[in-house]
């Protein structure tokens, strides 16, 4: 299956100051998450952002905030581990209309893990950007990622995810875009 810019959204899950500090990779995971979002500007795909529990774990990022600055971003606050035991959450999905979710954030065997096992029963195409997600413990990540994959979620990688977006080197977007692969 490949994803469709018109009927995709970007969520990202959990990706705040205090819990990524601590994540393997993290500087590598809040880089991707960022061309992520810029593509999505380019592209007007949709994106929903959660936090969890903000007053304990504290904010999103300031890169990833700078990042969906001038987007038109629906932010939720939850504390179910699934971004789906949150009503704003499912309102948010049900007004967005769209059948594909791109899925980014941490951690990859907890929240990523529950939201995609949820957006599946639901009926949504789940997209996991491996480079985009990450675990405390690299272990924990590949064990989520291989019990997700036994559930349907496709894993991709960002390249993979934006040619498949561009689909041709004529998308008048395709020079823009591709310069971040060369990063």
């Amino acid at each position: 299956m490949i994803i469709d810019p018109k009927n995709s959204c970007l969520v990202i899950v959990d990706v705040q100051t205090k819990l990524t500090e601590k994540i393997a990779s993290n500087d590598k995971i809040v880089n991707y998450i960022t061309f992520l979002i810029e593509v999505s500007k380019v592209l007007n795909i949709p994106i929903i952002l959660s936090e969890q529990y903000p007053q304990g774990l504290g904010e999103t990022t300031p890169l990833i905030k700078e990042s969906l600055r001038g987007t038109t971003t629906e932010k939720i606050k939850k504390t179910s581990f699934s971004c789906l035991g949150s009503e704003s959450f499912n309102s948010i999905l049900k007004k967005c209309e769209k059948k594909q979710i791109i899925l980014t954030g941490i951690e990859t065997h907890i929240c990523i893990l529950q939201t995609s096992f949820d957006l599946i029963k639901k009926g949504f195409d789940v997209f996991l950007i491996d480079e985009a997600t990450g675990s405390r413990d690299e272990t924990h990540k590949q064990i989520g990622i291989e019990r997700m994959k036994r559930f349907g979620v496709i894993l991709t990688n960002f390249e993979m995810l934006l040619f498949e977006l561009l689909r041709d080197s004529k998308n008048p977007y395709f020079k823009e875009l591709s310069s971040f692969i060369k990063k």
